[in-house]
């Protein structure tokens, strides 16, 4: 199904409020930063089937900001991300501490599940293709890594990735739904690729020996993730390597080797305060995941994430257990 909306004959008081609906309703809830003494004008096309749930879309639009905050996050019920590609102008993003600025010939990966802002002081023409967490498969490890950077669009598996989303756009309507849903999908494996390419994420051998030393390493660490007493000896002793090529494996990555246990620790912690189900307190939590020191998990949750776990849980409580008035 393809469907286009624009602001063009909507009245201007019902720009604003209704884009913010728009993109509510084609992404997950944003808010929304509208230039002040400017007229607001935007487009959207959106492509997607009923048989895969990737969806592709062009966003078009005057200076624009977005942003996302803990409670639009807590109510989600699936993580979902965004790889966003300016044709027309700069764009900023800003995530775990991280910020970005990314020009068109490139691309970038934003997770949904994790606050962040996201925005452009001039016109702007994006391609931005949704990934719902269960369309990966766990094919992607470790998405914290990808927001890190922006990605090239200009050559190779980057450039191939932009050309199909554009050849889906272009040649959607001419096809059945078995065929839109491939060219989504195949645009997909091609994101894939392209991501795992990149030397950055890969490490200082992008070798596909290096990529699965990775792999059994980090397998490990969730296997382990628990153990107070994680080391590196521990773990290379597992994988059969040595102490020193672990480190050089983790080298140019974003995360050094000890950033990426508290990384999945702190991860495996947010994920079970958005659980109902899970009766333990903040502090047993911690505990159970590894963290022996109850300030240091506080201040390390609390600067990864932009909120403390405690809001975490308060928002979760509110949500299951709504007041009643009167």
């Amino acid at each position: 199904m393809t469907y286009t909306l624009s602001t063009r004959s909507w009245p201007d008081n019902l720009r604003q409020p209704r884009w913010a609906q728009a993109i509510t309703s084609t992404y997950f809830p944003l808010s929304l930063e509208f230039a002040p003494s400017a007229s607001f004008s935007g487009s959207l096309q959106v492509w997607e089937t009923a048989t895969t749930p990737l969806t592709l879309s062009r966003l078009r639009s005057t200076q624009l900001g977005y942003s996302r905050n803990q409670s639009q996050i807590s109510a989600d019920r699936e993580a979902c991300y965004l790889v966003t590609v300016p044709r027309l102008s700069e764009v900023h993003f800003e995530q775990d501490g991280q910020e970005l600025h990314c020009r068109p010939g490139g691309f970038i990966f934003e997770r949904g599940d994790a606050p962040y802002r996201f925005h452009y002081a001039n016109d702007n023409d994006l391609w931005v293709f949704k990934l719902p967490e269960r369309a990966l498969h766990g094919q992607l490890r470790g998405v914290e890594r990808y927001t890190r950077l922006c990605f090239d669009a200009r050559r190779a598996l980057g450039r191939i990735f932009v050309d199909q989303l554009a050849m889906c756009a272009a040649r959607f309507d001419e096809c059945d739904e078995a065929v839109r849903r491939m060219l989504l999908e195949q645009a997909l494996v091609t994101l894939l690729l392209a991501l795992r390419d990149d030397e950055r994420v890969l490490g200082s051998e992008s070798s596909n020996l290096a990529a699965m030393h990775l792999q059994r390493i980090e397998h490990c660490i969730e296997t382990q993730l628990a153990n107070p007493g994680l080391t590196p000896l521990l773990i290379a002793a597992a994988c059969g390597l040595s102490v020193r090529y672990l480190h050089k494996l983790f080298k140019h990555t974003p995360y050094s080797f000890c950033e990426w246990i508290r990384l999945r620790r702190l991860e495996t912690v947010n994920r079970s305060l958005h659980d109902p189900n899970c009766k333990l307190s903040i502090g047993e939590l911690a505990m159970r995941w590894g963290f022996s020191d109850q300030t240091q998990f506080t201040r390390s949750f609390r600067q990864h994430f932009g909120y403390t776990a405690s809001e975490v849980r308060r928002t979760g409580l509110e949500r299951t257990c709504p007041r009643t008035s009167g």
